[in-house]
Formats: C-alpha cells, structure tokens, sequence
C-alpha cells in the first residue's frame, strides 16, 4: 500500500517539475476554469489532513488548509509533496482514528484507521490525478504522464492480467 502513495507523490513531483509556471497556473477550459496546480493541491490536502490529524489520532477533512501557494507555485508544490512523502514514511498506520463529518456536528464521531483514510485520501487523488489529465490533454501535454496516471490500481490490476492472458496465446 505505501508504495501506491510514494508512486503518486513520485508521479505529481514529476509533473511539478515537467511543467513550466505558466502550464501549471493555466485556467482551464475544459475543468471549468479550474488550474492544474488547483487539481494537485486539492488532491494531496486530504493526505496533510489526515497526517496532522494523527498524532491526536482525530481527523475532519472539513477543516483541511487551503494553501492557495500550492497551486500557484509549482516549486513550492514540489517541496509539501516531498515533506508530505517523507512523513507518510514515518507515520504508523496500523491504528485507530475518530473521523467528523463537520465541524459544527454534534455527532459522534465515525470510527475509522489510518489505513482506511489513506485508501481514501489514495481514491481522491487518483481522481484528481484524472482531471490533470485532462488538463494536459488540453494543452498537448499528455506525454508528460504515463498512462496508469489517473487510473485506479484495480483497473490497472485487471488490464494487466488482460495483457498476461492475451501473450500466453
């Protein structure tokens, strides 16, 4: 499992290196105006979320930081995804966590673990890693990502087994 998240970090530290400001900072048609650095920093907010939440071992997306910086500075944007990479690395996962909805909730909180947040923090940012995409696409730069970005590790799962069926014909 940690080596999905590392795989996606690598990718998106990638790409924050394979762009230039301007690619980066774009306003895309296509993603309604949105930015790929907008797509990227929302993707891994969730991962910063969920790492400060550990130590207190208590987590609420709802109060996520939205540091526009990430996603207006590519540089930047590479250096929170390697400090964000490392710590990943030095978290333990195998715990418990206490999960709000809200922060007005008066609700109890959902019972949840580190390792199911990280899947779900995983999921979320494959499906912005697939709006980046997009985004690239528009500005015909698709070459710059491999074609498992954006893609879930099921389906790549499965059209790998695909591939090993059809060359053992």
């Amino acid at each position: 499992m940690k080596n999905l998240h590392q795989n996606l970090f690598e990718d998106l530290k990638n790409l924050c290196l394979n762009l230039n400001d301007l690619q980066f900072c774009l306003k895309s048609e296509l993603l309604n105006q949105a930015t790929i650095g907008k797509h990227l920093r929302h993707s891994f907010e969730f991962y910063l979320c969920l790492i400060q939440g550990i130590p207190s071992r208590t987590v609420n997306y709802d109060n996520k930081q939205r540091e526009q910086r990430i996603e207006t500075d590519r540089l930047y944007a590479f250096k929170i995804l390697s400090v964000l990479s490392d710590q990943l690395k030095i978290h333990s996962h195998d715990h418990s966590l206490n999960l709000f909805i809200n922060e007005t909730s008066s609700d109890k909180p959902f019972e949840t673990s580190v390792n199911i947040e990280l899947q779900y923090c995983l999921d979320h940012a494959i499906h912005h890693q697939s709006l980046i995409k997009v985004g690239l696409k528009e500005l015909n730069l698709s070459n710059l990502v491999g074609s498992h970005f954006g893609v879930g590790h099921s389906p790549l799962k499965y059209e790998s087994s695909l591939e090993k069926n059809q060359s053992s014909f």
